[in-house]
Parts: structure tokens; C-alpha cells; sequence
């Protein structure tokens, strides 16, 4: 029973702008993962430089919270 239904595929036209769209948006998700995680080492390179100037004591910490 099962294998006597009909499939219906789109036609190749649409199937091929289906991919299109799909490697589209792949493409700015892929990019945008890329950013974020140039984003992220940066992030890390500053976090690193300001634990070493604190250890080092080239600025100054204090424990006021500024509002």
C-alpha cells in the first residue's frame, strides 16, 4: 500500500533555485559564523592584554562600581 502512492517532485526550474537559496543563505550564515568568531579571539586578545596590564600593574584596579 504504501509503495503505490504517488510522489509529486518540483519541477527542475524549482528545484534548482531551491538550491540556489539555500547555498545563499548558507553563504551569510558561514560569513556570519566567521565574524563572530574573529569577534570572539579578538575578544580573548583584549581580555588577555588587560589581565596582563592589571598583573603588571600598568593600570590601576579598584574595586568602586561606577554607576
Amino acid at each position: 500500500m504504501f509503495f503505490d502512492m504517488e510522489l509529486g517532485f518540483p519541477s527542475r526550474k524549482e528545484q534548482d533555485s531551491i538550491v540556489t537559496f539555500i547555498k545563499e543563505k548558507s553563504e551569510k550564515i558561514d560569513k556570519a559564523i566567521t565574524l563572530q568568531q574573529q569577534q570572539i579571539a579578538r575578544l580573548k586578545e583584549y581580555k588577555a592584554t588587560l589581565i596582563n596590564s592589571a598583573v603588571t600593574g600598568k593600570i590601576k584596579v579598584t574595586d568602586e562600581v561606577v554607576a
